[in-house]
């Protein structure tokens, strides 16, 4: 379970935490807020479709957001634009109520998942800062430098109390949707074993991550052999524990909350009506002050012309306030290259092959990382971000290279599969031509030392690669990959 795998089984989590609950609070309360009689529908098969779609946008939303390193405050402004966007479906499709249910269920939803995955990030930006050091040298490094892991030590701390703050509230959401008569059926079950197996997972991997931290301090990093392992031991202790639970749960429960109930009506009907009274309140009588008081009682007019100005000053002041917040952030530098340069499509593209390599890794026998990256591919990458840290690149930079670095890592692997060897002195262009000259065809030739060139020039120039050379560089080592 290392990387790809971590990466996109985190993402998950963060899914399926946030969707399961929001879907089994609108399933249970469904026959509860509807009402037929008088055609108010608030919760249907719109809601459902518009929560779980919703789901996968957040996820990845948030993963793109961690990997640009996006300001906090640009959740609000997604989040509302969001909503706005789901609005004009809702009037498109004729759904009058739904919003209703929608705004808050997708407010709630979203800022779960932001909770959720902020640990995440504060565990990938500890393992990025421990990447590139090992033994005593990691040691070291952690007892000069240990903003990160005291980061997530503390992420760790407040994630416990919020995973059982949502385990309360689905607790809370099954007893009340009880009370109520609510519904329950096959698929609610489902949904809410998918979220306690969630929050299990999440508590598992906070327990990962605090090992993370005190092994990392000794100096050891990659501490358990096969954590897919691990986790499949896991999924086998959730199934036995929800096996006993349903042959040891009884129909018959020692406290019964219908018993109270009855004993509490029995006690409103045993209690004296309250009387009525009427107090003959009588309604004050109109003033003037003009009549009253004189004509001097009326504010000056002039006073008033002010505070009308102030008042809608402070109007448009805060009008134009929160437009500038809401619309700023499309008018930025880095917003403008994002799109420019492609980068979503990149995104994108980068998520497919992570869910591939996520059923790939899972359904392999081999679970070592050698199956994936060899010790020269490995060494690479270990070399470039070396040269980073001490070019001292910029960060729109340094997550180009570590795209860049990925992708030729790919080359290696394939290359060493080939007996093409890489050695720590060839340059990237220097070992592309040792594969140029064992490829058959002229196309794959220019392919393998495009890449290579394409590389040196992102390593070297200070300035991003366009979208256009990026595009050509995945294109040229897909292409030497499919050699065979």
């Amino acid at each position: 379970m290392q990387g790809t795998f971590e990466r996109i089984f985190e993402r998950i989590l963060v899914f399926t935490t946030s969707s399961s609950l929001m879907l089994a609070a609108a399933g249970i309360f469904s026959t509860v807020l509807n009402n037929y009689d008088v055609d108010k529908v608030f919760i249907d098969f719109f809601v459902y479709l518009i929560l779980a779609v919703s789901g996968v946008i957040f996820t990845l939303v948030l993963q793109i957001f961690a990997l640009e390193k996006i300001k906090s405050a640009m959740h609000v402004v997604f989040i509302v634009f969001y909503i706005i966007a789901v609005l004009v479906l809702a009037a498109l499709f004729g759904e009058g109520y739904a919003p209703y249910v929608l705004i808050p269920s997708l407010l709630a939803q979203y800022f779960i998942g932001v909770g959720i995955n902020d640990m995440f990030i504060c565990h990938d930006k500890f393992l990025y800062d421990c990447e590139s050091h090992e033994g005593k040298e990691l040691e070291t490094y952690l007892f000069h430098n240990n903003l990160s892991a005291i980061d997530l030590t503390e992420k760790t701390k407040g994630q416990q109390a919020v995973l059982f703050g949502l385990s309360v509230v689905m607790f809370v959401v099954l007893v009340f949707g009880k009370l109520s008569e609510g519904t329950f059926n096959i698929f609610i079950d489902l949904l809410v074993i998918i979220f306690y197996l969630s929050i299990m997972l999440c508590y598992f991997t906070l327990g990962l991550f605090k090992n993370d931290v005190f092994y990392a301090f000794l100096g050891f990093k990659d501490y358990i052999a096969d954590k897919k392992r691990l986790l499949r031991s896991v999924f086998i202790i959730f199934l036995i524990a929800a096996g006993l639970a349903v042959f040891i749960s009884s129909n018959k429960p020692l406290i019964t909350i219908n018993w109270f109930m009855s004993e509490y009506s029995e006690e409103l009907n045993d209690a004296k009506s309250v009387q009525k009274q009427d107090f003959n309140f009588m309604p004050l009588p109109e003033m003037n002050l003009e009549q009253d008081f004189g004509s001097d009682a009326r504010p000056n007019i002039i006073i008033e012309l002010i505070f009308e100005f102030i008042k809608y000053a402070a109007i448009f002041a805060l009008g134009a306030g929160l437009l500038y917040f809401f619309l700023k952030p499309f008018f930025t530098k880095h917003f403008r290259i994002f799109w420019t340069e492609g980068k979503l499509i990149t995104f994108f593209r980068d998520v497919w092959e992570d869910i591939k390599n996520f059923f790939r890794i899972i359904f392999s026998k081999d679970n070592s990382p050698q199956a994936y990256a060899t010790v020269q591919s490995k060494s690479f990458q270990d070399s470039m971000m070396d040269f980073l840290k001490k070019a001292k690149r910029s960060k729109e930079k340094t997550a180009e290279i570590d795209r860049l670095t990925k992708q030729f890592m790919k080359l290696i692997d394939w290359g060493e599969a080939n007996k093409i060897h890489y050695k720590a002195n060839l340059a990237p262009a220097e070992y592309t031509e040792l594969i140029a000259q064992n490829v058959q065809t002229d196309d794959n030739k220019a392919a393998a030392r495009n890449a290579g060139q394409l590389f040196e020039k992102a390593l070297y120039d200070k300035e991003v690669l366009s979208g256009e050379e990026e595009k050509l560089f995945e294109e040229s080592i897909k292409q030497v990959l499919q050699c065979g």
